[in-house]
């Protein structure tokens, strides 16, 4: 506001100025920055500042789609910051497999470490609060989490025999379990049996690596394989009548999951269907897995024509074999015919899926 002065002149207002000394710094008001933003500093710098590890911020703090973390890019990487678990980095090609997953919006989360060389000196990992990825020169960044990674980790992670991942999980082509490669094996998942190992790719010759043995391993030496079939089953029974439209049908299905090895055959399906009152066909399946891991299946189909579905006056029989290929599915489809007398039929379609317990 001017002054007026009584003979009308104004005069400038008066302006106090505080000199402070040379060198000499007076800080204003305080600003209280949130926490994950003062962490983030505090590990940048921790990691080396700006000719660190993570080189110059590429943009501000911000808080993360989810809102329940901080987080900073950088040159070469990233920082995260959570309430629960703090502040961590996150660089090269597991930050490009956690970005591809979904950064921390993904089933794995915040990163729960920083990078870090695995103890056998080979490999890089970083946790996650609902994961790992672990990475190698050989076989680049994977991700391992849930049962798998549980079972892995009992094992004794990448110093067991299974080495390090080879694959992210998974799901099994029959829509079923979940798996995931390793450098000498397999893990896989199945809400029947859980997770568990296979051994089929074990080189005894090679060495079981960190001491750690195979479960199920005889005293030769040699690794008991196990495998999971899951097997089905569809029967169409035509019982054959003098006219054509006076034939009678029935169908029936049955399904079965079983654990196989290398020790004995196992039964892995029996079903029978009746029709007409005079009809009755029977199926048997049994089962053994090789020790490369593919899985042959012996089957018999029997057909019974009579004077009820009861009788044991055997008309017709076929004997098969399936073989099912490690880690893979198998279709297959089997008729039996009355080979006395009349039409009489069964065509019997199957599905076979082998995987690793």
């Amino acid at each position: 506001m001017t002054n007026v002065t009584k003979t009308g002149a104004t005069q400038k207002p008066k302006i106090k100025v505080e000199v402070v000394p040379k060198g000499e710094y007076k800080p204003g008001p305080k600003i209280k920055m949130p926490p994950g933003v003062t962490a983030i500093f505090a590990k940048h710098q921790a990691l080396g500042g700006d000719t660190g590890l993570l080189g110059k911020a590429t943009g501000p703090e911000q808080m993360t789609p989810n809102g329940q973390g901080w987080y900073r890019h950088y040159q070469h990487g990233s920082i995260y910051w959570t309430s629960a678990a703090g502040a961590f980095e996150v660089h090269g090609d597991i930050r490009a497999k956690w970005e591809t997953l979904g950064w921390e919006t993904s089933f794995l989360g915040f990163p729960i470490t920083d990078e870090t060389t695995t103890p056998d000196g080979v490999g890089r990992f970083n946790h996650f609060q609902g994961g790992s990825i672990y990475w190698t020169p050989a076989t680049g960044a994977h991700e391992v989490h849930g049962d798998i990674r549980t079972k892995w980790s009992a094992l004794g992670w990448e110093r067991s025999y299974l080495g390090y991942p080879m694959s992210d999980e998974q799901t099994t082509p029959d829509g079923i379990g979940r798996y995931s490669d390793f450098e000498h094996g397999q893990i896989t998942w199945s809400p029947a049996l859980g997770a568990a190992v296979s051994f089929t790719s074990y080189d005894p010759a090679a060495g079981g690596g960190g001491g750690v043995k195979p479960q199920g391993l005889p005293g030769n030496g040699e690794p008991e394989v196990r495998r999971r079939l899951v097997c089905s089953a569809h029967m169409d029974l035509t019982d054959d009548e003098s006219w054509p439209w006076h034939d009678e049908h029935s169908s029936a299905d049955g399904t079965n999951e079983a654990v196989l090895t290398t020790d004995l055959p196992q039964d892995v399906l029996t079903m029978s269907d009746g029709a007409g009152g005079e009809l009755r066909v029977e199926l048997k399946l049994i089962a053994q897995v090789r020790s490369n891991g593919d899985v042959l299946v012996k089957g018999n189909l029997d057909l019974f024509e009579g004077t009820s579905e009861q009788n044991n006056d055997l008309d017709g029989n076929e004997t098969f074999n399936i073989l099912v290929p490690r880690d893979g599915i198998t279709s297959e489809q089997v008729t039996v015919r009355n080979e006395d007398e009349g039409g009489d039929l069964a065509v019997v379609s199957m599905n076979f899926s082998n995987y690793a317990i």
